[in-house]
């Protein structure tokens, strides 16, 4: 697989659009197209921009060989959990919770339901009561 092909599996796996990955990257989206056509060759800045940008595997986007994202205890997850900490001023343990709850398929569902609840999709209200009701019902 060429790495033009590798670019558009990263977007597809992000479920980014071209033009959301070449805002997260600060590019004009023509040139994600062209990467990804293989009309160009990315340069060395671009590859660093997105390895840092969305934590891939610098082996894999070169190569294809290894994960295509890099595994949750990288350095770009830690600065990531360390913004995370002081921005809401949690504590580690509290870290720790937050990791292992978004761990868990279920919980991440509800948090996704509360992000969706935000953005104000009244179906996700409906759907996370309806859950809530039933862990009532099973621990009550």
């Amino acid at each position: 697989m060429s790495i033009g092909k590798r670019i558009k599996e990263i977007r597809a796996s992000l479920h980014l659009t071209s033009a959301e990955l070449a805002q997260k990257l600060n590019i004009p989206v023509r040139t994600i197209g062209s990467y990804e056509r293989e009309e160009a060759q990315p340069g060395p800045r671009f590859l660093n921009a997105l390895i840092e940008c969305c934590c891939i595997n610098i082996n894999w986007l070169l190569s294809g060989r290894g994960n295509m994202f890099i595994s949750r205890k990288t350095e770009c997850d830690l600065q990531y959990i360390a913004q995370l900490q002081e921005r809401l001023n949690l504590t580690d343990k509290e870290i720790e919770g937050l990791i292992e709850l978004l761990d868990s398929a279920a919980s991440r569902e509800m948090v996704l339901k509360f992000i969706e609840i935000k953005k104000g999709n009244k179906e996700a209200l409906d759907s996370l009561i309806y859950n809530l009701q039933g862990i009532k019902a099973i621990y009550g």
